[in-house]
């Protein structure tokens, strides 16, 4: 069964979702969302979802309706990960075709060891979503796993999208914004940890 996050077009109740821009996020137990801002213009550049033992990273790209802009993402991905000797492989995942790929990572003891990580791409409506899923919800090749890797997909296909209708070029970044980032005045009241009703964010 394939699944995907909502387009904002449809008819839909978002009043107790995160909005963060371009991107709302359900309410859903124990979800921490810690939003990545670009420190020169103070937009967002990417969420990470924290579920449990789960990360996903998402960001947001403008794209062409009639173009697959997956596909050339996907092989660069793919290129890249082979060019630093990284194991992967595309496979068949919940959204579509998937990079799925074990990589080297360093824990803050210095301690070396590997992670396997998950690459989606979702297409919708003039958008390209990327997300990058770490964790438990990233090992796919193990019944023990399979609650978590549902865990995380299902909160995946309950986002919803607001893409706009202003024009934007294909890969052009659909920015992010803290809830409360409505004017300047506004965004200096904002701490870098703070609850926005059930949610918990990290700026």
């Amino acid at each position: 069964m394939t699944l995907g996050p909502i387009d904002m077009s449809q008819a839909l109740d978002t009043s107790a979702m995160l909005h963060l821009g371009s991107l709302l996020v359900p309410n859903v137990p124990t979800l921490e969302v810690h939003l990545d801002l670009d420190p020169r213009s103070g937009k967002g550049k990417a969420v990470s979802l924290h579920l449990n033992m789960t990360i996903a990273e998402v960001q947001l790209f403008a794209a062409a309706t009639s173009e697959d802009a997956w596909a050339p993402m996907r092989n660069a991905i793919v290129d890249g990960l082979r060019e630093q000797s990284v194991d992967c492989q595309v496979d068949m995942g919940t959204f579509g075709t998937e990079v799925r790929a074990v990589m080297p990572t360093v824990d803050l003891d210095g301690s070396a060891h590997v992670q396997p990580v998950r690459f989606i791409g979702i297409r919708g409506s003039r958008w390209l979503m990327r997300i990058v899923v770490s964790g438990d919800g990233a090992l796919t090749d193990s019944t023990e796993t399979a609650a978590a890797v549902t865990e995380i997909d299902l909160l995946i296909s309950q986002l919803v999208v607001a893409r706009g209708d202003e024009p934007q070029a294909p890969g052009e970044r659909l920015w992010l914004r803290s809830p409360d980032a409505i004017t300047t005045e506004s965004q200096d009241q904002v701490s870098n940890n703070a609850n926005y009703g059930n949610f918990h964010i990290q700026l």
